[in-house]
C-alpha cells in the first residue's frame, strides 16, 4: 500500500488468513458474555431472581462509573506489560479461565433479602465487568494495533474480525432463551438452568481466546521517544487528552453502546409484552447480527468507495430507519424483523471500521505527543462503551420502574408499555443522531496519510542513529 510516499516505511509484515481467522475467533469469545450482560442479565434479574428493576439499574449505573475508570487503568497496565508474548497479548492467555468463572458468578443471586441480592449482584457484577472483562477484552482489542501498521492489513484483519462477531451474539439470542425452554425443572424461570448453560457458553468462550493467543503475533516494533522503556504516567496522561480523536472516539462509543444496551435489552423486552412471544428475538436479533455477516464482507470490497468517518454516518441512518419503520407495524413480527435487518446493516459499517479509527488514532497520538500508548488510548475509547452500556442500562431501569414495571406481574400497565415501546423505537432513533453529531467533527481519515509519512519519516531515522 503507498498512500502519500509513506508505505515505504511500513514494514512488510502480513498477517496471515489464518491468523485475522483466530483474531475473530477472540472477538466470538469477548460477545459471548457481553451479549448475555448486555441483552439477558436485567430481564434475568428482573424476571428470574425478581430483583426490582430500579435497584438493577443503579446498581449496573454506579458499575459502570468504575467500569470506565477501569479501562483507563487497564489501559497503562497494558502499556506497562512486558513479556515474551508481547505487551497485549499474554492478558489473553492470564484471563481466559477468570473470565469464564466470573461470567457464572453472575447467576448465582442467592435467594435471600433484597439488600444481600443487591450487594451481590453489585459485587459480582463489578468482578466481572469491571476487573475481568476489561482485563480480558481490551487487550484483545488493543493487540490489532501491535499486529502490524498497515492500514491495509489492519483494516482487512478488522473487517474478518466483525464478520465474525456477530456469531458470539448469535449463539446467545438465537438459542440461548429456546435452550432454556427447553431444559427440564422450569425452564426459562429456572435459575440453575441459567447457571448451568452460563457456564457451558463461558467455558466455550474461554477455549475459543485461547486459540486466538496460540494463533496471533505481535510484530510492531515501538519507536516512540520512549522505545522499550516504560512510559511515566505522568507524561502518559496529559498526552492522552491531547488526542482530540481519542476524545471524539469515546463519546461516539458512549453513543453506540447506549444505542446496543437500547436495541439489546429493550428488544427482549418489547419481544415479551408488546409482540408476546420471547422466542421471537431470537429472530429479531439473528436479523440484526446475522445480516452483518454478510454486509460485512461485502463492506470489505466496498470500503474504498468513501471515508471511515461518512461509512459510521451512513450506518448511524439505517440505524434511525430501522427504529423508525417499526412505526408501520408495531405489533408485526415482520416489520420489527425488517426493522432489524436495518439495524443490522447499519451496524456494519461503524463495527467494521470504527476500532481500525482506533488505531488511526493511537498512531495520531504518537506523531502529536511523541509517545505511544496504544492501551490507553484503546482504553480511553472503548471506556465510553462501558460508560455508555452504564447510562442505557440505567435509563432503562429507571424509566421502566417510573412506569410502573413489575417483572413478577403477568400483565403490564398501559404506561408500562408505552415506555419499552418508545424506548425501543424513540430511544434508538435519538442516540442514531447524537452519533451522527460527533462524526461531523471527525477529519483524520484525511490528515492520516500526511501523518504517518511524517511520523514513519521521524521513526526511520531513529533505526539508522
Amino acid at each position: 500500500m503507498n498512500l502519500n510516499g509513506y508505505g515505504k516505511f511500513i514494514k512488510k509484515d502480513r498477517v496471515s488468513g489464518f491468523e485475522k481467522f483466530a483474531f475473530g475467533c477472540g472477538e466470538i469469545s469477548t460477545n459471548i458474555v457481553f451479549t448475555i450482560a448486555s441483552s439477558l442479565l436485567v430481564m434475568f434479574y428482573t424476571d428470574v431472581v425478581h430483583v426490582n428493576a430500579a435497584v438493577i439499574g443503579m446498581i449496573i449505573a454506579i458499575s459502570q462509573v468504575f467500569n470506565g475508570v477501569s479501562d483507563i487503568t487497564a489501559g497503562f497496565i497494558i502499556d506497562r506489560t512486558r513479556s515474551k508474548y508481547g505487551r497485549a497479548r499474554p492478558w489473553m492467555l492470564w484471563m481466559s479461565i477468570p473470565y469464564a468463572v466470573a461470567a457464572i458468578l453472575l447467576m448465582t443471586v442467592p435467594q435471600v433479602g433484597q439488600m444481600a441480592q443487591g450487594i451481590y449482584i453489585f459485587i459480582t457484577y463489578n468482578l466481572m465487568l469491571t476487573v475481568v472483562y476489561t482485563m480480558f477484552q481490551l487487550p484483545f482489542a488493543t493487540t490489532l494495533s501491535y499486529m502490524t501498521r498497515d492500514q491495509k492489513e489492519r483494516a482487512d484483519t478488522n473487517i474478518i474480525r466483525m464478520a465474525m462477531s456477530p456469531i458470539g451474539n448469535i449463539l446467545i439470542t438465537l438459542f440461548f432463551t429456546k435452550i432454556l425452554n427447553l431444559m427440564p425443572n422450569g425452564g426459562m424461570d429456572s435459575q440453575r438452568n441459567w447457571i448451568i448453560l452460563t457456564a457451558i457458553y463461558a467455558f466455550g468462550a474461554a477455549a475459543m481466546m485461547l486459540f486466538c493467543f496460540a494463533s496471533t503475533r505481535e510484530r510492531v516494533q515501538v519507536l516512540d521517544d520512549f522505545g522499550e522503556e516504560k512510559v511515566p504516567l505522568k507524561q502518559a496522561i496529559p498526552a492522552l487528552f491531547k488526542n482530540k480523536y481519542f476524545i471524539m472516539l469515546f463519546l461516539f462509543f458512549v453513543a453506540f453502546a447506549m444505542y446496543q444496551t437500547f436495541s439489546g435489552t429493550v428488544t427482549t423486552y418489547y419481544c415479551k409484552w408488546i409482540i408476546g412471544d420471547t422466542t421471537i428475538v431470537g429472530n429479531v436479533n439473528t436479523a440484526c447480527y446475522g445480516i452483518t455477516i454478510v454486509a460485512t464482507l461485502i463492506l470489505g470490497k466496498i470500503m474504498h468507495w468513501t471515508s471511515k468517518r461518512n461509512w459510521c454516518i451512513i450506518g448511524a441512518l439505517f440505524v434511525i430507519a430501522g427504529s423508525l419503520i417499526v412505526l408501520v407495524g408495531p405489533t408485526s413480527v415482520t416489520v420489527v424483523t425488517i426493522g432489524g435487518l436495518l439495524r443490522g446493516i447499519g451496524m456494519t459499517p461503524i463495527l467494521g471500521l470504527i476500532f481500525t479509527m482506533i488505531a488511526d488514532a493511537i498512531e495520531y497520538g504518537q506523531w502529536k505527543t511523541g509517545i505511544r500508548t496504544a492501551g490507553a488510548i484503546q482504553a480511553a475509547a472503548t471506556s465510553g462503551q462501558k460508560f455508555g452500556q452504564g447510562i442505557g442500562n440505567a435509563l432503562i431501569g429507571t424509566i421502566m420502574a417510573s412506569a410502573g414495571y413489575d417483572g413478577a406481574l403477568a400483565v403490564q400497565s398501559e404506561a408500562a408499555l408505552a415506555t419499552i415501546s418508545n424506548m425501543f423505537i424513540w430511544g434508538v432513533t435519538v442516540l442514531g443522531c447524537i452519533m451522527i453529531f460527533v462524526m461531523l467533527f471527525y477529519k483524520l481519515d484525511k490528515e492520516y496519510p500526511q501523518i504517518m509519512k511524517e511520523l514513519l519519516e521521524r521513526e526511520s531515522k531513529k533505526v539508522e542513529k
